[in-house]
């Protein structure tokens, strides 16, 4: 009854790690043509893929304005400081860091910020010194 998905809609339609011919068709296609309708991209361009997978590598990995590589000192202190004001809310991040992406930030996070702030004594959700959140568990207020 819900709206089905391309990969139930549709068979042939090839799922898992884009290959360089792909992404070379998909950046040709969308070069000389735009990408208007992403639901009749792939077809159009002569890929096996749904609509959606093809906005997603657009926007997360071929687009020519997104910066990719290492993020700089700058750049970790701005998503430290913003995800304490903000949460989860990558978008909201991504706005403040030009040329990166939200999922490009949010992966970035997840595998290796969070692990830092938590290996230096912080709690990666409240950004407090993890002895604060024991000792207010504990009672004792002479650790707030």
């Amino acid at each position: 009854m819900g709206k089905s998905t391309c990969f139930a809609a549709a068979s042939g339609i090839k799922r898992g790690p884009w290959t360089p011919e792909e992404d070379r068709k998909l950046l040709d296609f969308i070069q000389l043509h735009g990408h208007g309708s992403w639901s009749s991209l792939p077809q159009k361009a002569g890929l096996k893929r749904c609509g959606k997978s093809c906005r997603l590598r657009w926007r997360n990995y071929l687009r020519p304005d997104i910066k990719r590589g290492n993020f700089s000192l700058h750049e970790d202190q701005i998503i430290i400081q913003l995800h304490a004001l903000l949460g989860n809310r990558w978008s909201a991040i991504a706005a403040h860091l030009p040329k990166r992406t939200d999922n490009d930030i949010k992966n970035y996070w997840n595998a290796h910020l969070k692990k830092r702030l938590a290996k230096i004594g912080f709690d990666p959700v409240t950004h407090k010194p993890k002895t604060a959140i024991l000792g207010s568990a504990n009672g004792d207020p002479k650790k707030l």
